[in-house]
């Protein structure tokens, strides 16, 4: 078991893919919106990483928001005893919660 896992953009992107994490509500049909362009097109490919920034910072802040037993849950499923998300709050100021 890992004392502690931060959780960062590509753990997010992995674990939206993982079937594992169904029951974790952040994730929750994040996986398309999630997954790597294709396109080629220089406008296309900053709209989606722009929508992907987005909906990554709103997952962090939904992880770090989730109840005691979803916290727990998920602590189980990535084999560790703590987890650690660091997320822009609503007033822009770089937060972390440790759990």
């Amino acid at each position: 078991m890992v004392d502690l896992i931060v959780i960062e953009d590509s753990t997010i992107a992995s674990m939206a893919q993982d079937t594992r994490f169904a029951g974790i509500p952040c994730l929750t049909g994040q996986a398309a919106l999630l997954a790597q362009s294709a396109s080629t097109c220089g406008s296309c490919v900053r709209k989606k990483l722009e929508s992907q920034r987005v909906a990554l910072a709103k997952i962090k802040t939904c992880l770090a928001g989730m109840s005691p037993e979803k916290k727990s849950e998920l602590k189980a499923l990535l084999n560790t005893a703590h987890v650690r998300v660091i997320f822009k709050s609503v007033t822009g100021q770089v937060s972390n919660i440790t759990f």
